[in-house]
């Protein structure tokens, strides 16, 4: 169903990777739409979705996910994995020298502290990429972006992006996808997560007002794909008018 809210361990202080905005006077794309919600929620399935159903209309299209963004650089950006080791230690490693995914959200989500440390380190470097990324893709007709938290987040980090994500916004949309956390919960079980690892990346999240807040459409995700893939359908009809 689309719906559409009304506007209404010590971790030691983090050390924050040197980035800068690489694209605050660059053009926005056509349309941007900010897909955001909880763990569990179908953030991914949405986007895929929509950019499915964008493309088979004739509109070309680019994707943006942020997740994929921070595996991205958690694998290449040596000055951002030295920065996490100093700040979680060594346990964050995997046996060959690597960032262990699984490890370091472990140490990241174990507490607040480590919460926000692990922000503070890692979501300047992700958003610098990103809004590269968008301002790269502004020809084109939608800019599916991806994120695992509430826009108010995106635009809330000084000076990596938050203003040109602010005009990308005014072109385009932010769209919730939301469900029950028993429902997100079961979902993630079912694709491995542990129920320690999935309660402690829930309670690292915002609570779900707090997306619906900044929403300008809410996909309420509780019935099957096919109900899902539908509405979706009917967004997408509503965005191309």
């Amino acid at each position: 169903m689309i719906d559409r809210p009304r506007k209404a361990n010590p971790t030691p202080a983090p050390v924050q990777a040197s980035v800068r905005d690489t694209a605050a006077s660059s053009a926005v794309p056509q349309m941007t739409l900010f897909i955001c919600g909880p763990f569990g929620a179908g953030k991914s399935t949405v986007t895929r979705f929509v950019t499915d159903e964008l493309t088979g209309r004739g509109h070309e299209v680019c994707t943006i996910i942020l997740d994929t963004i921070g595996h991205e650089l958690l694998d290449s950006d040596e000055k951002l994995c030295d920065i996490l080791v100093k700040s979680f230690g060594e346990q964050i490693l995997d046996k060959a020298g690597h960032i262990d995914r699984r490890a370091l959200a472990t140490a990241g989500f174990a507490d607040a502290a480590s919460r926000t440390a692990l922000n503070a380190i890692t979501h300047p470097v992700i958003l610098t990429r990103a809004v590269a990324q968008l301002a790269e893709y502004a020809t084109a007709d939608f800019c599916v972006f991806e994120a695992p938290f509430p826009f108010s987040t995106l635009e809330r980090t000084p000076g990596y992006g938050s203003e040109y994500l602010r005009a990308a916004h005014e072109h385009g949309a932010v769209v919730t996808v939301s469900a029950p956390r028993k429902l997100r919960m079961q979902r993630v079980r079912d694709k491995g997560f542990s129920i320690s690892d999935a309660q402690a990346r829930m309670a690292a999240q915002p609570e779900e007002g707090a997306y619906l807040a900044g929403a300008d459409y809410c996909l309420d995700n509780v019935d099957d794909l096919a109900a899902l893939h539908q509405s979706v359908s009917d967004l997408v009809d509503t965005l191309c008018r």
